[in-house]
């Protein structure tokens, strides 16, 4: 008996100390809590739901936020200050988004801002074909999207593991060490480390992100679309599909969800259907369902061959559009 212990204990030891290890380490930030998630070193990508979440959490009696940007990165193009020429003078902005965030997600952070009792004065929904075809948080389980229990069905469980996951993964601790040493982005790292010119900016406050590319644009335009369309990021675009995607019952009873949150607030919103470099049009059965569901001078969808969609230099790549874009966006919806 004595001798099975041994053994037991020399198994678990070492499985303690590797799991108190990965916790200390904390690669992707989830295990503590930190007043900055962002920081000028940081080259792991963090869960941004979770981020903005804990933010919200740590801040909100200081910030007081009444007035809320949704959507996934694509909703970055969309910057609070621009935004804020079209609010009150008192609203104060925040920008709660997701990666590959779904329709189940902002109905979600919805409910837990009605819960927590925050005010949603001003509301600005960015959706696209990808978010609106989302139903279930069980299918978003990476570390990039897993949801929080505090705005989901999932347990603690599920949302740790992941994060135990991917900490454990020989190909991402042997790209972690070597850019922390060496600082040098290899092919072999892929999206586990961040591979840009210059950093991302995060605004602590309102949770805007301003990508590092746009400043590498800015400092040679000629050289950033000739190195994206030889890597292959751009591609042609001559034989346009189709969104053959249908909506299901699901989407109608959450974008029913959405409509009762901001009718009962009496929230000024707009709903934008983003551009895409993919100049795919947004399925009829769901574009019909929410014009049925929203006021007609609220929807703009910008999908599908238009202006915005057609010049290469108004995207980063094949998925983001740039903040001219959102700028010009804004004009037009605030007008009416």
């Amino acid at each position: 008996m004595r001798k099975f212990l041994k053994k037991i204990c020399l198994f678990i030891l070492p499985c303690i100390l590797a799991l108190t290890g990965i916790i200390y380490m904390d690669f992707f930030k989830v295990f503590f809590d930190y007043e900055e998630y962002y920081s000028d070193d940081l080259f792991v990508s963090l869960n941004r739901e979770y981020v903005c979440l804990k933010t919200l959490e740590n801040k909100a009696e200081i910030l007081q936020p009444d007035s809320f940007i949704f959507g996934s990165s694509r909703s970055q193009a969309f910057k609070c200050e621009d935004w804020k020429n079209y609010l009150p003078d008192s609203s104060v902005t925040f920008h709660f988004d997701a990666a590959n965030e779904a329709l189940i997600g902002i109905v979600e952070k919805l409910e837990y801002l009605q819960k927590n009792e925050f005010q949603l004065k001003n509301v600005l929904l960015i959706f696209d074909i990808g978010l609106l075809t989302q139903t279930d948080f069980k299918t978003r389980n990476s570390s990039l999207t897993i949801s929080h229990p505090a705005i989901s069905d999932n347990s603690k469980l599920d949302f740790y593991s992941p994060f135990l996951s991917a900490s454990i993964n020989p190909k991402f601790v042997t790209s972690y060490f070597d850019y922390y040493f060496f600082r040098n982005h290899r092919s072999y790292m892929g999206q586990y480390i961040a591979n840009t010119k210059y950093p991302n900016i995060v605004n602590s406050e309102n949770m805007d992100v301003f990508y590092g590319k746009e400043k590498e644009i800015k400092e040679d335009s000629i050289r950033y679309y000739r190195k994206t369309i030889e890597s292959g990021i751009f591609y042609d675009r001559k034989e346009l599909k189709k969104d053959t995607s249908q909506i299901s019952h699901k989407s109608i009873l959450l974008l029913s969800r959405i409509k009762n949150i901001l009718e009962e607030h009496t929230t000024d919103y707009r709903i934008v259907v983003s551009p895409m470099y993919d100049q795919i049009k947004l399925n009829s059965t769901y574009k019909e369902t929410i014009d049925s569901l929203f006021k007609n001078n609220k929807v703009f969808d910008y999908s599908g061959v238009n202006e915005w969609t057609t010049p290469l230099g108004n995207f980063y790549e094949k998925s983001h559009y740039r903040p001219h874009v959102a700028r010009a966006i804004m004009k037009e919806v605030y007008s009416y």
